[in-house]
């Protein structure tokens, strides 16, 4: 396993991630309904059947449950793989001998990045029963819904806690 943990596997997960996500953003334009103007952000937010209900109906509408499928399975991919990279990440900065403040935000980057895999799992596997059900549900778009502010939080903190660090370590690395 230790072999797994090393700087190449981090740039490859880190920013193999970081393509899906813009991929994602970028292709989330069909989504976006006069019901769900935010598209797949809309419908991680809906919070309740009826809601969940109307965006799946408008998608329908418009010819785009395949589509919605489809970033779904592509965000389910996005968060191992960026998940996996900032664990990674975090860890070789923690564990290579950098100064000490360096070595505690790794630490908080493999929680951010741990806690936002988690997180956004429980949201994505939610809001992707309910899309092949094509029924809305209470409690998963409810428990959806729950989980995205923490998730948006560990998602920012993970990373741009890893831009800093990566400076940071560069800087070191120079000294």
């Amino acid at each position: 396993m230790n072999n797994f943990i090393c700087w190449r596997n981090f740039w490859i997960f880190w920013l193999g991630g970081l393509a899906i996500f813009l991929f994602m953003v970028f292709t989330n334009g069909p989504l976006a309904t006069e019901v769900a103007p935010g598209g797949i952000l809309d419908h991680q937010s809906a919070g309740s059947a009826e809601r969940i209900n109307a965006i799946q109906q408008s998608w329908a509408a418009a010819g785009q449950m395949d589509h919605a499928r489809w970033s779904m399975i592509a965000d389910l991919v996005f968060i191992g793989i960026y998940s996996i990279g900032g664990i990674i990440g975090g860890r070789l900065l923690w564990q290579d001998g950098y100064s000490p403040s360096l070595k505690k935000l790794g630490l908080l980057i493999m929680f951010a990045f741990s806690l936002f895999g988690l997180l956004d799992y429980i949201e994505t596997i939610c809001q992707f029963v309910q899309l092949l059900q094509e029924q809305g549900d209470d409690l998963l778009a409810g428990i959806a819904a729950l989980v995205m502010p923490p998730k948006v939080v560990a998602w920012i903190v993970g990373t741009v806690g890893m831009i800093v660090a990566l400076i940071w370590r560069s800087r070191e690395r120079r000294a």
